[in-house]
């Protein structure tokens, strides 16, 4: 009975979708395919980006056939969104320092662009009851507060007391709540390679009172909310139980390559973790995305030891973890609940990239194939659900191109790696660190054997020495995708 209920609802909002689409359809013809954000605030945009010098925004049409829009903006290439009172604020991360805000309802007209500074790497943007701006901040031990209106920075609030010993908490992933701002708090040691000092954090920031709050006052000093995990990587989501005593999720990925993270679950008003809903071994592989997908079940993005990605559905009441589908490398880069039934997924597979939508009950695809986004897909903002998502790393196809393992390695600075793969074949390679970052870019011709070889000289594309750390070398070509990671000592 609950199944013939479901399907006539369906057949309903499937009926109401095509005069919808016979409308926009109609629209985009007359008028041109950059009349479609007039339509499309009830669905949502797409950053895109192939991690050059700028990215790209589309807005597209949550209901099949799933039209999308031509370029909107040109963002940074390294970007975060999130979708606030109208409008659509875009963060440039790394050594972009800026924000851009857009409005949808003006043909996604520009409204601002102003820098924040530099050295800070901001990640994340949240807001407050009144209308101002919490941004954090990877590169530096700061929560800054921002008036957008007259791009001032209001106030700075230091985070170096929640810092480990290389004296930066790693602060990304934002979320409000009232009058609380939880900020994830990943620890990770720069003198060890990124690992993750012990387990992270959630911070607490009263932005009424614009104080932090301490969540244990029987430890001296202010304690944030500990998590059983290291590496808080994802975004945070408020968990659909309510708003009496509402929970946050996070998914906490610890080492990359071991499976001892998961999605972690907190109670907000008491501040303490309640533990894993799911674990990394049941995932077998790191927690990279997810979002709730309805009542007990969630959407998780995987990526296993080899770095290629799926999409796994898990039922919270019974434990089970059903794929619904496996990348060819790492492309699964976000995917976002459109509050009813479509799982919207973020595929960057070369030479297919795109918006694909899944059904949350069944599983199955609901589009045929990936709906072009011109650059590669990045992340969703939907006006219900757009929290910022993490930086994620290169995204290629996987085949039989193959990348022997760096010798030496740890290296100091100079490393040897050896490419086999098609004689003739033009090979793409990249160095990313393990946020994603691209630091180099080359490419290599493979001999008449299908040989050649990449030396990993420490350095960035502007010659810069790297500082010490673990890299990851991707090569790509038009038959695969291969992945290595070196380690630099100095």
């Amino acid at each position: 009975m609950i199944v013939t209920t479901i399907s006539i609802t369906r057949l309903g909002i499937f009926r109401r979708n095509r005069l919808l689409n016979f409308a926009i359809v109609l629209g985009v013809c007359l008028c041109g395919v950059a009349s479609l954000p007039a339509v499309a605030l009830d669905s949502g945009w797409i950053l895109t980006t192939d991690y050059s010098t700028f990215g790209r925004v589309r807005a597209f049409s949550g209901e099949s056939p799933w039209i999308v829009s031509g370029d909107l903006a040109t963002i940074p290439g390294d970007p975060g969104g999130r979708y606030h009172d109208g409008r659509v604020y875009v963060v440039g991360r790394g050594t972009t320092n800026s924000i851009q805000v857009y409005d949808p309802e003006t043909g996604f007209s520009l409204v601002k662009e102003f820098s924040l500074g530099s050295g800070l790497n901001p990640q994340d943007i949240a807001f407050d009851s009144q209308g101002e701006a919490y941004i954090s901040c990877y590169d530096r031990a700061v929560l800054l507060k921002v008036d957008v209106q007259t791009e001032q920075i209001l106030e700075s609030f230091d985070t170096s007391s929640f810092a480990d010993a290389d004296g930066l908490p790693e602060t990304a992933g934002m979320q409000a709540l009232g009058d609380r701002l939880y900020i994830t708090c990943q620890k990770l040691d720069r003198d060890n390679y990124y690992s993750p000092s012990g387990p992270g954090a959630l911070l607490v920031f009263d932005m009424a009172e614009e104080k932090w709050m301490d969540m244990d006052p029987g430890l001296s000093g202010i304690q944030p909310i500990e998590l059983q995990g290291g590496n808080p990587y994802t975004r945070i989501e408020v968990s659909p139980n309510g708003t009496d005593n509402p929970f946050l999720r996070v998914g906490c990925v610890g080492y990359y390559g071991l499976q001892d993270g998961g999605l972690e679950q907190v109670d907000s008003l008491a501040g303490v973790s309640t533990g894993y809903l799911v674990t990394e071994t049941d995932l077998e592989g790191d927690i990279v995305g997810f979002t709730g997908t309805g009542s007990g079940s969630v959407h998780i993005l995987v990526s296993n030891s080899s770095f290629i990605t799926s999409l796994r559905k898990v039922n919270l009441t019974t434990g089970q973890v059903t794929v619904l589908d496996n990348g060819s490398g790492y492309v699964h880069a976000d995917l976002a609940f459109d509050g009813e039934f479509q799982l919207y997924l973020a595929d960057r597979t070369m030479g297919a990239s795109g918006l694909r939508v899944f059904d949350t009950a069944s599983g199955a695809e609901l589009t045929t194939g990936s709906i072009p986004t011109g650059l590669p897909p990045y992340q969703f903002i939907l006006p219900s659900k757009s929290a910022s998502t993490p930086m994620v790393g290169p995204v290629p196809a996987a085949g039989r191109l193959h990348l022997a393992h760096a010798y030496p390695n740890p290296c100091n600075p100079r490393s040897s790696l050896d490419i086999s793969g098609s004689p003739g074949s033009r090979v793409q390679v990249q160095v990313v660190d393990l946020r994603g970052r691209r630091l180099l870019g080359d490419s290599l011709i493979l001999d008449s054997s299908g040989l050649a070889r990449f030396h990993f000289e420490g350095c960035d594309q502007a010659g810069r020495s790297l500082s010490a750390g673990l890299y990851r070398v991707t090569i790509q070509d038009k038959e695969g995708f291969a992945a290595r990671t070196v380690t630099l000592l100095k």
